[in-house]
């Protein structure tokens, strides 16, 4: 019994460090979209990025995470995980 404790403590402890900072802000992201979409009014993502009242985006932008790159393109704002 203290053998199988041990080997499922040390196989959830090295499962744990995920990476998912990537996939948060896409939800943010997409989020913060749909309420300028909803509310027809511009809405601030952050670091200089905004959406206007039809839902695109101010700006193209490359945003580096740990292991991943969120890339977000003009026009209708859609973004991408590289």
């Amino acid at each position: 019994m203290c053998i199988i404790s041990t080997l499922m403590i040390l196989t959830i402890s090295n499962t744990s460090n995920i990476d998912l900072d990537h996939y948060q802000f896409l939800n943010d992201y997409l989020y913060d979209q749909s309420l300028a979409i909803y509310n027809r009014q511009q809405v601030n993502v952050g670091s200089g990025i905004y959406f206007n009242s039809m839902g695109h985006v101010n700006q193209a932008r490359t945003i580096d995470f740990k292991n991943h790159s969120v890339i977000i393109h003009l026009g209708s704002g859609y973004a991408t995980i590289k």
